[in-house]
């Protein structure tokens, strides 16, 4: 949709505006894990939608960020988001939802999202905003209430694929920290709790000596 349409700014701050393509909807079979992924995204920013219509924004609030989780770079959630929180006088988080928003939006016009940006122009019933005039939007209104939009930190969800890849990172950083600090430092209070019979352990080198040296034959300290 060109930049002009999005000139009044009731229409583009309008819930109503990220209204799904029905026919697209429609169309999406039930079957591959693709589309059931689609499905519960649709699913839930439907639910949203309806709760936003019937006044329950903490339900709507619920159904968004599950759709978030589900299909991240999908930029309307983040706006309907900013919205629901602007409306309840939250003008710091909605500030955070709306550079997201404006950060995805800009990603999909640079075609960053090669395999979803197809998806999000099919779905997007109204058509795609432009960046720069979204942006303009978005500045002058946080400008009202005293934010300034260069300075605001968006919401940042990891990517759904990329969250297996940091659960094993994470183990693997676990093991690592275990393996080579935690163990080591339990085997060294172990044995020198319990040096082998007739002999005791340097606390400075971990060298076993015999009872009757009073020094380290190693490091020279005394015995303690």
């Amino acid at each position: 949709m060109p930049a002009e349409a999005y000139v009044d700014e009731n229409r583009f701050f309008s819930y109503k505006r990220f209204i799904l393509n029905k026919d697209f909807v429609g169309s999406i079979p039930a079957d591959g894990r693709v589309q059931k992924t689609l499905n519960i995204f649709v699913a839930d920013f439907k639910n949203a939608l309806e709760a936003i219509s019937d006044g329950r924004p903490e339900e709507a609030k619920r159904d968004l960020l599950k759709a978030r989780e589900t299909w991240p770079e999908y930029f309307g959630v983040d706006f309907l988001l900013a919205r629901i929180y602007e409306d309840q006088g939250d003008y710091g988080t909605a500030a955070r939802y709306y550079k997201s928003y404006l950060n995805k939006l800009k990603d999909l016009h640079a075609g960053r999202y090669r395999i979803s940006g197809p998806l999000i122009r099919g779905i997007t019933a109204s058509g795609i905003e432009e960046y720069h005039s979204a942006h303009e939007l978005i500045e002058r209104r946080l400008a009202r209430y005293g934010i300034s939009l260069g300075v605001v930190r968006p919401v940042f969800t990891p990517p759904r694929v990329l969250l297996p890849s940091l659960l094993v990172m994470a183990a693997a950083g676990a093991y690592a920290m275990i393996y080579y600090w935690l163990w080591p430092y339990v085997k060294r209070r172990r044995l020198i709790s319990n040096p082998p019979e007739g002999f005791w352990i340097c606390r400075y080198c971990d060298t076993a000596n015999p009872d009757l040296c009073k020094e380290c034959g190693k490091c020279g300290h005394p015995r303690e």
